[in-house]
């Protein structure tokens, strides 16, 4: 094949795509609105379902605590103490699971600092709780602290 008609195989495929891709009749906002999708529902949002309370504060569902370093005095609403577990899950869940959860059980959140690890503070009237979220290879490390205000 010749050069020149190399060249103009090749101008005549530019054209051809040219008027496929862009040089239709109909308006791109016409084509996008008469769109009926790929007929998938979209992905539901992935929440953690509600697990042991531990006095007024609920951990996500399949928590397992730490039990030999984990101090835990007083029930309900007088509960005090350090509470240490892990959760195989995201640590964006588990945080996102304590800030929809916490003012459920009359938390207020005070304080809230991301860095490598989150930290949420929460309080009541007689009460304040430290949340520590630590991520993790393979699970989440939550250490919840409760401990009595200073009025």
């Amino acid at each position: 094949m010749s050069r020149k008609a190399a060249i103009l195989a090749c101008v005549s495929l530019v054209l051809t795509g040219c008027d496929t891709f862009g040089g239709g009749s109909e308006p791109a906002a016409d084509t996008v609105s008469a769109y009926d999708g790929t007929g998938a529902e979209p992905p539901q949002e992935v929440l953690l379902e509600l697990g042991d309370a531990i006095g007024d504060i609920r951990f996500p569902n399949g928590t397992s605590f730490d039990e030999k370093d984990s101090i835990i005095l007083g029930a309900g609403e007088n509960t005090f103490g350090k509470i240490i577990g892990s959760v195989r899950t995201d640590s964006e869940l588990v945080t996102k699971f304590f800030k929809d959860n916490m003012p459920g059980e009359g938390w207020g959140l005070i304080s809230e600092f991301q860095a490598d690890d989150t930290t949420l503070v929460y309080d009541k009237p007689t009460r304040v709780a430290v949340i520590i979220i630590e991520r993790s290879n393979r699970s989440t490390k939550v250490r919840v602290t409760v401990t009595p205000r200073n009025l």
